[in-house]
């Protein structure tokens, strides 16, 4: 039965796709798209809305409010950078900067690292894995390579996971300035890099576009929280 709903909504969703493209409307493409990785899922998770034990660890709580104490004590002033995976970090991480002035060298990080020294435009925290990478891993396992695929399919194919595991869903747009949308529900509080949803679409997002990314803001709207992200280029511009 689960197949054959991943089937139907598949379908659907390639139905969504094509018609979107031929006609030129941008809305029926994302849609299609979200709407054909939702199906994927589907189509191998178990019906009636169980879910096993095995993702409970997904959605655990990540200690917002003792990592946003620790950036408050070490007096991290640089805004969060998102990391996507490379060959020092398999899994990515979040840096947060020394100063609001920073500078990366992503060749300093590594595995295991959690204070990153040298100048203060060097030094910072961190955080390997990031929250969400629970989430971004079921989802690579269940729908397939992420990187450069884009930051429409990368934050579809999360946000549809999301909607299929029950916990929430997401929306990203590129703005005309170039800098990046984000509209999650979140599952706590805290800042966006230390809760698992926001996280895991941060994270997409980096992972579909092949860049680091700056948290430049974030707003809260309603259960949703505004995240606007700046793109700082590739892994090679920093190594």
């Amino acid at each position: 039965m689960g197949r054959l709903l991943g089937g139907l909504i598949t379908a659907a969703g390639v139905v969504l796709w094509y018609y979107g493209g031929t006609s030129g409307n941008t809305t029926l493409v994302n849609l299609g798209i979200g709407t054909i990785v939702l199906g994927l899922v589907a189509a191998v998770l178990p019906l009636g809305g169980q879910i096993g034990k095995e993702v409970l660890p997904l959605v655990c709580d990540p200690s917002c409010e003792f990592v946003e104490d620790l950036r408050h004590d070490l007096e991290l002033e640089g805004d969060p950078v998102i990391v996507p995976p490379y060959e020092n970090l398999p899994k990515g991480a979040v840096f947060l900067p020394k100063s609001s002035d920073f500078s990366i060298h992503l060749g300093r990080f590594g595995e295991g690292t959690v204070f990153v020294t040298g100048s203060e435009r060097e030094s910072g925290v961190l955080i390997n894995p990031p929250a969400g990478w629970g989430i971004v891993e079921y989802t690579l396992e269940n729908v397939g390579e992420l990187a450069g695929t884009g930051i429409g399919y990368a934050s579809s194919a999360v946000s549809s996971v999301l909607s299929a595991l029950g916990l929430g869903s997401a929306e990203v747009f590129e703005r005309e300035d170039g800098r990046i949308e984000a509209f999650v529900r979140p599952l706590c509080d805290g800042p966006v890099y230390a809760d698992p949803v926001s996280s895991a679409v941060l994270l997409g997002v980096a992972i579909g576009s092949g860049e680091l990314l700056k948290v430049s803001s974030t707003e809260k709207s309603g259960e949703y929280v505004k995240i606007v992200l700046e793109r700082l280029g590739g892994i090679e511009r920093w190594l």
